[in-house]
């Protein structure tokens, strides 16, 4: 079977994952110079032929391959379940035939013939780091509460085994009503948001309807009111006092909520009941680090349904310092492999080939991590 499996049961924790967001496609400028680009700055830089893709995609493509294994019984089997428009083009279509081809059921994408497909221009620096503009007119923008409600219809009441996630480039409110949706349903609610949001998300109620929320640096700073403070607050503080001053700011619109803060090449932290935990990146030959902090949320999803724990009790010095048993951990492992192909997406990713990857750096795990991975037993003489 080349699927992650359960770690205590026959069963995923959560077998059903409906989400809203992005669907679109794009290009990838790499820049000359390693300068931030300035805004009336023209600069030269080389179009490859990478692959760029916008945020649902991205996150729900991890879960899909590595959890939607169709020999499995039906009950069993997990299911994803992406709610957004594309246009009625070369690329909308591309895009419907690769979410499909991954695993996901796209009964819920629409095609429109009046609007085109979401398009983003990624652009990277030497370095590495880098940003994106994405097109604000386009077929993702007419996702409205009523698609969610409709979509949301068709399923069966009861969202007690069901993780929703609300991803960016779609209107926000579309993805506060599959919020509120999924915390009427007892769904797990996950979402992430752009810096400029975080002011509507939070006057939306968005943050008291969010179990998981998943940030950036930058998006970190935008909640905790850092940037306000400071235009440089980002560049002045190290990764966990910014983590620490976001976690604090979420936790008293939300004292149960959990947070990831990725930290670029340095790793991420991690947020539950009162508790802030640092994972360090396995230190990889980088390609390219387009759509890394969303590799790490469809890893840490596929973790959670396969009934890891959220984050390990301690921060490790290095990545593997102690073994790998948490879901954060999955999902940094799962974008250290993804930062190795030229893409947005590891378009080669599986689970045999992430198993490959945690043997060939030589990892140590947890029986139950390895056994999820396929590798081994859950119990001693199993």
């Amino acid at each position: 079977m080349n699927a992650l499996r359960p770690i205590s049961d026959t069963r995923y924790r959560y077998r059903r994952l409906i989400g809203t967001g992005g669907i679109g496609s794009g290009i990838l400028f790499r820049l000359a110079g390693n300068q931030t680009l300035g805004r009336n700055e023209s600069r030269l830089g080389e179009l490859t032929t990478n692959q760029d893709f916008c945020k649902l995609h991205i996150i729900c493509h991890y879960p899909a391959v590595l959890l939607c294994e169709q020999r499995m019984e039906e009950e069993d089997r997990f299911k994803l379940y992406p709610i957004g428009k594309v246009g009625n083009d070369l690329e909308g279509k591309a895009l419907l035939e690769q979410l499909a081809a991954s695993g996901m059921v796209v009964d819920y994408v629409s095609c429109l013939s009046e609007a085109k497909t979401l398009f983003s221009v990624c652009f990277q620096y030497p370095d590495l780091a880098g940003g994106n503009i994405t097109t604000s007119n386009s077929a993702s923008e007419q996702v409205l509460p009523q698609d969610i409600s409709l979509a949301l219809d068709q399923f069966p009441p009861d969202g007690i085994s069901e993780i929703v996630l609300s991803a960016p480039e779609v209107p926000l409110a579309a993805r506060i009503a599959l919020l509120e949706r999924g915390r009427a349903r007892k769904s797990f609610n996950v979402a992430a948001l752009l810096s400029s949001e975080a002011a509507e998300f939070k006057d939306l109620g968005g943050f008291a309807l969010t179990d998981l929320i998943a940030v950036n640096r930058d998006e970190a700073c935008r909640i905790a009111g850092l940037a306000e403070a400071s235009a440089d607050a980002e560049l002045d503080l190290g990764g966990r006092p910014i983590a620490a001053a976001c976690a604090s700011y979420l936790s008293g619109h939300n004292a149960e909520m959990k947070m990831i803060m990725t930290d670029g090449a340095a790793g991420c932290y991690s947020y539950e009941n009162g508790h802030l935990t640092y994972t360090p990146s396995l230190k990889v030959k980088a390609v390219s680090s387009a759509g890394a902090g969303d590799a790490l949320l469809g890893g840490v999803i596929s973790g959670l349904c396969c009934g890891l724990p959220f984050a390990k009790a301690r921060s490790d010095a290095y990545f593997g310092e102690t073994p790998l048993e948490s879901a954060v951990e999955l999902g940094a492992l799962i974008a250290a492999l993804a930062v190795t192909s030229p893409h947005a997406i590891h378009l080669e990713l599986s689970a045999k080939l992430l198993a490959a990857f945690a043997e060939e750096n030589e990892l140590p795990m947890t029986a139950a991590f390895r056994y999820m991975l396929g590798a081994g037993q859950l119990y001693e003489g199993a």
